[in-house]
């Protein structure tokens, strides 16, 4: 071989190397994948302060950095709003995204790494004095106009609710603790949202007595840790053996547990599923 192509052949290896990992944050052994702490969010993500995160995501990236799987996962020092953090994944700004459901959008744009982190169900929120039951979607078709279900403007479940038909939805609040108000306030009779996250903004708010959790959920999701579509298949298969060994190891129930599960009243911990 020429000095010529000894050289081109060098370039091209280190090339495919840098594509691999993001280059300088790690050894000659050591992978170092990059996210960043979602806004919003509670419990998965909770922010102190620069690189002061707690929460369920923070938690598990710490233990998948503790196992041996030749990579390592880097955060951000500040915490980024969750549509920029979906953009930064998809150029290749960043690698990983915890945790999301699965929406046919999502499906071009990111790998869902298996398994899932958890299953979080997804409940109607109503007024404590409205003694309003809805076990169904059929029961709350039946409600009409009366029925009427405040979404967050962003939210995944919407174009999954809309496709269902005959639904009553608005779908304008900027957050949840916006769409928690117009329910309070009568703007609403129901606000749609996962229990843990609703009952910890709930419980920020000093609002939890004066809104009612409708049981049964009418939906469970599944949470994934998300990749940019191009990071290698093998660094896809460490993710997923990680969170395999998590898993067998009970660390993902129980951090589940802690972080979604320790402040619900007993009769909402048992709507989550059992890890």
């Amino acid at each position: 071989m020429s000095l010529g192509l000894a050289w081109l052949a060098a370039l091209l290896m280190l090339g495919g190397q840098a594509d691999s990992a993001h280059a300088g944050s790690g050894t000659a052994h050591t992978l170092t994948l990059r996210t960043a702490a979602e806004q919003g969010g509670a419990p998965k993500w909770l922010q102190h302060g620069p690189r002061t995160q707690s929460g369920f995501c923070a938690d598990v990236i710490a233990a998948l950095n503790r196992l041996d799987l030749g990579l390592r996962i880097e955060l951000l020092a500040e915490a980024l709003p969750q549509k920029r953090l979906m953009q930064q994944v998809k150029s290749g700004e960043l690698d990983l995204l915890c945790a999301l459901t699965r929406t046919e959008e999502r499906k071009q744009d990111f790998v869902f790494v298996q398994p899932e982190l958890y299953n979080m169900p997804y409940v109607l929120l109503a007024r404590a004095e409205d003694p309003v039951e809805v076990g169904s979607w059929d029961a709350l078709r039946a409600l009409g106009e009366q029925g009427l279900v405040l979404l967050n403007h962003d939210s995944s479940r919407l174009p999954l609710l809309q496709a269902m038909g005959g639904l009553h939805l608005h779908a304008r609040g900027l957050n949840t603790e916006a769409n928690l108000r117009m329910l309070l306030a009568g703007r609403g009779r129901f606000f749609y949202f996962p229990l843990s996250n609703a009952w910890y903004t709930m419980q920020s708010m000093g609002v939890q007595d004066r809104i009612r959790v409708l049981l049964p959920p009418l939906q469970v999701e599944p949470y994934h840790l998300l990749a940019r579509r191009n990071l290698p298949p093998a660094v896809q298969e460490q993710l997923s053996q990680g969170l395999q060994q998590l898993r067998q190891q009970g660390q993902l129930g129980r951090l589940t547990m802690k972080w979604f599960g320790a402040e619900l009243p007993a009769e909402l911990r048992q709507a989550l599923p059992q890890p």
